[in-house]
């Protein structure tokens, strides 16, 4: 089986591949960056293209992905909405198994504590995927951590 986490954003998009078998591993992970000085609708084209390539590549069996919470920022999570609506669509033309969870879900699940820090959140995937390092990129590691919730809530790791 493998998960594709995505942590949507117009500027930037995590998303994160997971493989499970007897364990978990990280297949791939990085951020699509959409360049700020064109129009939205163009930046969208591109995360399409990007998410469509990727579910090509790897052809994944379920996508999770994140969920806006709470958002004070209007113009934000419009942006987020956006691109949470192009990620859907992609998932929906493959027919892939959609699952979604905020931030604070994966906080608790992975950390124990709904308000983890950024740092707290990519020390519990290093320490769950037994990598050498954390994954620097936060939009890249918060996918890593959508995928990983679904394995912990199904109870799959």
């Amino acid at each position: 089986m493998i998960i594709l986490g995505i942590d949507p954003g117009t500027a930037r998009t995590g998303y994160a591949l997971i493989r499970v078998s007897s364990k978990p591993k990280l297949l791939e992970t990085s951020t699509i960056i959409t360049p700020p000085d064109i129009e939205m609708h163009k930046r969208l084209k591109i995360l399409y293209r990007e998410l469509n390539s990727i579910v090509k590549k790897h052809s994944p069996d379920i996508m999770v992905v994140e969920r806006l919470f709470f958002n004070t920022n209007v113009k934000t999570a419009i942006a987020v909405g956006q691109s949470r609506g192009i990620t859907l669509l992609v998932a929906a033309n493959k027919n892939l198994k959609v699952v979604e969870y905020t931030a604070l879900e994966a906080k608790v699940v992975l950390t124990g504590y709904g308000r983890s820090k950024k740092k707290e959140m990519q020390e519990a995937v290093k320490d769950m995927l037994k990598l050498d390092g954390v994954v620097k990129s936060d939009d890249a590691n918060d996918a890593v951590a959508m995928a990983l919730c679904y394995l912990k809530k199904e109870k799959l790791c």
